[in-house]
């Protein structure tokens, strides 16, 4: 998918998320480092802008798949928000 994201940007942003680690707190006790595989980082300002761009590049790769038809109209992708 064409963006008009610079490539210094995609860098900066492929770094931030770059080997992600968290440790788990359980009073009074913290877990050892797990490795983050996928997600985007809660809190994060670029999080939803992220996560737009990436479901909107899988809704345009899927544009062409057959779906299924109602009412004359070819239906291959449901698409739903929620903010929880």
């Amino acid at each position: 998918m064409k963006t008009d994201i610079d490539e210094n940007d995609i860098a900066v942003i492929a770094n931030l998320y770059w080997q992600q680690r968290t440790k788990i707190r359980i009073d009074p006790n913290m877990s050892e480092a797990v490795k983050i595989k996928r997600g985007v980082r809660q809190g994060c300002v670029m999080s939803p802008a992220i996560f737009n761009l990436l479901t909107e590049y899988i809704f345009r790769t899927i544009d062409n798949i057959p779906g299924l038809t109602v009412g004359g109209i070819n239906i291959n992708n449901l698409r739903y928000g929620d903010d929880t």
